[in-house]
């Protein structure tokens, strides 16, 4: 997901321990009581239909609006919720998911098979353009739910009518009983099935997605109160006939802020009671104030700065491989982000099975190394600054200022800041391709595969491969993994996958974080989970 794209985590064995939670006391269990409101620091979303959200802010509102199929334990593994049961297959390739009963949306309708399939379909329906529509590249058919616009989408020629509008590997058995047919076998496919893309949504929503999008009709433990009120606040309500464990909180709301600087202000004022990102350079300070109601834990959150290879400049992997070794990542995690931070040795969490800590070579910091291998390259323009793109209110500018500062005294590379945009804005210049240098973008994952760090990022047609990174053996070698029988067996060939990304630096891996979650005295009850990247809010009690 990308938020941050932020974006977070160390397996023992393969398939243990892949997540950490941590609790917070605050006011002490004993002072906690069900009922109250609840309010949440959270920067401006850049949709909320579930289909087509797939950055941290608005999938943090959707994951208390909405429940899917499945979910995940603290230790990763997959748990049924609307499913019944985990869903298994003999051949890695036909799965049959079976529904529980009793499950309804938030407008009354019933969540049944209809309400998956007609999700999906129109999710990856080509025509819509939702951001989530390469997540079911997988089933059968979806090349005929895709157009190609045959003069571009600045050209006056308009993109044909796809061949179908449904995928041909769903298949309703009956209300509650639907399979899913994928081209290839994929072993993580129900690892896939608690992400956004794959929840449910009412007949009602999917006749009116431009209405839904600002006023969701979920099936989760809280529901929309009003509608998305931009740029202020989003406020929900428990769903009293919620199949699931229900709220203990009346009131979710969470509260919309330019930037962390104000929100952390609105913190400590008592304006919101619970912050999940705590501005960098308030850590120290939050710390020391909030002590053990500031939560800190590895995530999998992975922080990197993207290379547009559209740009000539970026063109020659020895240039980026330069760029790259010109970085002294511990000095900057050490200098502003006091240590927190864990220097990136590779482009899969550290959280992830199969990541690995020494995969990158071109992540070491070493001047000259960087010196010859930018010569070798061709060098770089001459009188031209690299531009560093990041978001605004984020607090970023400061490391990205450092960076830049260290390619101008290592490599002689001027450099100039571009940090006007507010997130959502800075999304669409990233889905545009419209970056003119280095971009600040970060990924945290849907769901514990490695295969979700990969595909997304740099495979040919990856839904977030901003760079434009095309490597026809990458997409080979994850394929392959793909098809392997279990994940485990899948690992080496996403490490050779991996391999390559790491010698073509299409982005240069910077480090893995942890959270910075504060919450006030008047809360309790935290308990905060990397997957999701927010604390449990159906657990919360507020005194």
């Amino acid at each position: 997901m990308r938020g941050l794209r932020s974006m977070r985590l160390i397996a023992v064995g393969a398939a243990v321990a892949l997540i950490a939670s941590a609790c917070g006391g605050g006011a002490g269990d004993e002072e906690g009581q069900a009922g109250g409101e609840l309010k949440v620091f959270l920067s401006e979303p850049e949709h909320l239909v579930p289909g087509n959200t797939n950055e941290t802010q608005g999938g943090t509102v959707l994951q208390v609006l909405y429940t899917g199929l499945v979910d995940y334990d603290k230790d990763g593994k997959v748990v049924p919720v609307i499913a019944e049961s985990v869903p298994e297959s003999s051949d890695q390739k036909t799965w049959t998911i079976k529904l529980k009963k009793g499950w309804s949306f938030h407008n009354g309708e019933p969540v049944n098979a209809d309400s998956f399939i007609n999700s999906w379909n129109w999710t990856a329906y080509g025509p819509n353009a939702a951001g989530n529509s390469y997540f079911f590249d997988r089933i059968v058919g979806y090349a005929d739910l895709q157009s190609t616009d045959p003069d571009g989408e600045e050209g006056p020629k308009p993109a044909p009518e796809p061949k179908a509008d449904k995928l041909a590997g769903l298949k309703k058995i009956d209300d509650y009983t639907f399979e899913v047919t994928l081209a290839e076998p994929f072993s993580s496919f129900p690892m896939m099935l608690g992400y956004t893309a794959f929840f449910p949504m009412a007949q009602e929503c999917l006749k009116d997605t431009k209405a839904c999008e600002t006023a969701p009709i979920g099936n989760g433990p809280f529901k929309i109160d009003g509608s998305w009120e931009h740029k202020r606040q989003i406020k929900t309500v428990r769903y009293d006939q919620y199949a699931g464990n229900k709220a203990k909180l009346d009131k979710l709301t969470f509260k919309i802020f330019k930037d962390d600087v104000s929100g952390y202000a609105a913190l400590q004022s008592g304006e919101i009671d619970l912050m999940g990102t705590v501005p960098v350079d308030k850590v120290e300070e939050a710390r020391g104030q909030y002590s053990d109601r500031f939560i800190e834990e590895p995530t999998s959150t992975f922080t990197y700065l993207g290379l547009p290879g559209y740009l000539p400049q970026f063109k020659n992997k020895k240039v980026r491989q330069a760029l790259s070794m010109a970085i002294d990542r511990d000095a900057i995690i050490k200098e502003i982000f006091n240590g927190r931070f864990i220097p990136a040795k590779s482009v899969v969490s550290p959280l992830v099975p199969g990541s690995r800590d020494d995969a990158c070579k071109y992540c070491d910091f070493n001047v000259d190394e960087a010196k010859r291998l930018l010569e070798e390259g061709g060098g770089w323009p001459k009188g031209k600054k690299i531009e560093l793109w990041f978001n605004a209110g984020a607090g970023h500018e400061q490391w990205i200022e450092a960076v830049g500062n260290q390619l101008k005294n290592n490599l002689d590379i001027e450099f100039a800041l571009k940090g006007d945009l507010e997130f959502a804005e800075y999304l669409e210049v990233a889905d545009a391709k419209k970056f003119t240098g280095g971009f600040r973008l970060g990924w945290v994952m849907d769901y514990p595969s490695p295969e979700n760090y990969l595909k997304p990022l740099y495979g040919t047609q990856g839904s977030s491969n901003n760079t434009t990174y095309a490597n026809k053996e990458f997409d080979k070698l994850v394929t392959e993994g793909d098809a392997a029988a279990t994940l485990e067996d899948g690992i080496a060939k996403y490490q050779a996958a991996e391999d390559l990304v790491l010698e073509d630096m299409p982005v240069i891996p910077l480090w893995f974080g942890q959270s910075a979650l504060a919450y006030n005295d008047n809360v309790a009850d935290v308990e905060y989970d990397v997957i999701d990247y927010n604390p449990d809010y159906t657990k919360i009690t507020v005194s």
